[in-house]
């Protein structure tokens, strides 16, 4: 028989590869719901995710451990979880994502939560729960509405918290928490997730950021204008920055504004740097640890308009609420929630909004009046530049001294010396955090970070972890005192001293101790230089 028209042998059988159907076409797998999440989060560019793996939060972090583009920060304790991604919001100004399985995890990471929220920085967590029919059953480490309420328990130090109760409410769940975390002012939001729902099927419910949160950048024009005029025809106008301008990235907008006019400048202890402190018309920092060119200026009669931009005004930083604050004739008081706003002191020109956006048009403004043949009034040129130091604690007998153990002033002096011009530095709570708002000078392009708002000690140990992550290209450094160390930065013989441990991504840090003496020190600076 010809060879063509013989019969070919069958194809030899083999089994179908993983995924694909028997008819050998292959099958895509089910969008599981975990799936949807991820995506999610890579869309707001989360590339990090601090947490300890537990049982009932596997699935989750097993795909982000499998997800090339994210990498997985396991810590020994949650709270170093919460507070690495409280470092890595604060530098990055992208939301971090930090997670604890059911029970203890979850409760181990409400004091870095709380921290967060303080301070108003945008915050995914992420908690484990029981299988969603074992709920109400007692099962292990079940967090049920009649016991241990999980859920509840977050929502005091969070914008939202809730339980997703079905793969298909994954999404719409994970929309909301973003949006409230990253809208008005930031903060945590928590989702409390059950074993059972990661890996169930979802469907591609898949909105772009832009169309289910956007970006409102709402102001009163009007209001900005009387601002901008009263700053014109102030003879001594003062800002004080709060925090809120490097929450908003608008610390180059600032600088602006302050040379315009000119002003001279003080911020509040929490935003120590957000205006360069070697920069001329620089007073400092008003309030605990201060300095006494802030203190005398803005307490003084001197000032007649003061501008305060994303400062809440609270016990820290106005002297337990003095009224020597208020200015001989316009406050002027910006901030992006409305209730802070008046809170503490009678305002004559409210600004409710985004701050880097209201100094936008404040510029503008006044950029155009001066166009127009409006000058400014300030007579702060013609005043001798402010003196940032205060004289009973120059020591410069000790800035010099070689004595062993080195003095905290000659630690301050060579520390100051080889600070890069683009650091970002941490201070802990203690004694040290007041002698480092007093102490050292933070220029531009260097950040200071410090947790005031919950002032949580052991933050400053463990947060640069975070921020190194966030910006691997700066140098951070931390200074901590020893109570602060003992809390996150101490380990078990033969354990690598880091409190956290980066897969596939190494980073490197540097730490700085604060030196013996600083806990005294501070102590004379809270006394004297803290009390007006």
């Amino acid at each position: 028989m010809p060879k063509s028209l013989q019969s070919a042998p069958p194809p030899a059988v083999t089994a179908p590869e993983e995924g694909q159907h028997p008819s050998g076409v292959i099958q895509a797998r089910p969008t599981r719901a975990v799936d949807v999440f991820l995506r999610y989060l890579k869309a707001e560019g989360v590339d990090h995710v601090f947490g300890i793996v537990g049982g009932l939060l596997y699935p989750f972090f097993a795909a982000v451990e499998a997800d090339a583009e994210i990498c997985l920060v396991t810590s020994r304790h949650e709270e170093g979880a919460a507070f690495m991604a409280d470092g890595y919001a604060r530098v990055s100004r992208r939301i971090a994502v930090c997670a604890g399985t059911s029970g203890p995890g979850a409760t181990n990471l409400l004091t870095g939560v709380a921290c967060a929220f303080a301070d108003g920085i945008p915050m995914l967590v992420v908690t484990g729960q029981a299988a969603s029919h074992a709920l109400g059953k007692g099962a292990a480490q079940e967090t049920p509405r009649e016991g241990i309420d999980i859920v509840d328990m977050f929502r005091p130090v969070t914008k939202y918290s809730a339980m997703v109760t079905s793969a298909s409410s994954l999404a719409q769940h994970l929309r909301r928490a973003l949006r409230m975390a990253l809208t008005g002012r930031q903060g945590p939001v928590h989702l409390n997730v059950p074993v059972d729902i990661w890996e169930k099927a979802a469907a591609e419910d898949w909105f772009d950021p832009k169309t289910y949160r956007p970006e409102t950048h709402a102001f009163d024009r009007l209001a900005v204008q009387r601002a901008g005029d009263a700053l014109l025809a102030a003879r001594r106008p003062v800002i004080l920055a709060g925090s809120g301008v490097g929450l908003s990235g608008a610390e180059q907008h600032l600088r602006a504004l302050a040379d315009l006019l000119p002003a001279r400048v003080a911020t509040t202890p929490k935003a120590k740097g957000v205006y360069p402190e070697d920069a001329a018309q620089s007073l400092g920092v008003l309030g605990s640890a201060g300095h006494r060119e802030a203190r005398e200026t803005i307490l003084g009669s001197a000032v007649d308009v003061l501008f305060t931009v994303g400062a809440s005004l609270g016990e820290t930083s106005t002297f337990n609420w003095t009224p020597l604050l208020q200015p001989a004739e316009t406050l002027i008081q910006l901030d992006i929630e409305a209730d802070r706003v008046g809170r503490n002191y009678p305002v004559d020109i409210p600004l409710v909004g985004d701050a880097q956006s209201i100094l936008v048009e404040l510029v503008y403004h006044i950029h155009r009046r001066i166009r127009e043949g409006s000058f400014p009034s300030s007579t702060w040129n013609d005043a001798p530049p402010p003196v940032r130091g205060d004289a009973r604690y120059d020591a410069p007998d000790s800035r010099r001294s070689l004595a062993v153990p080195i003095t905290p002033e000659r630690w301050r002096v060579e520390l100051q010396k080889v600070l890069p011009a683009d650091a970002v530095i941490f201070s802990d709570i203690g004694g040290h955090m007041l002698f480092n708002i007093h102490n050292l000078v933070i220029g531009a392009g260097q950040k200071f970070v410090l947790n005031m708002g919950f002032g949580s000690m052991g933050h400053g140990t463990v947060a640069p972890i975070g921020a190194a992550l966030a910006c691997p290209a700066r140098p951070v450094i931390a200074i901590v005192g020893d109570g602060c160390f003992t809390m996150n930065g101490l380990c078990r013989r033969g354990v690598a001293p880091t409190p956290a441990s980066a897969h596939r991504s190494p980073r490197r840090r540097f730490g700085v101790s604060a030196p013996r003496g600083a806990r005294q020190v501070a102590g004379r600076i809270h006394r004297e230089v803290g009390s007006p």
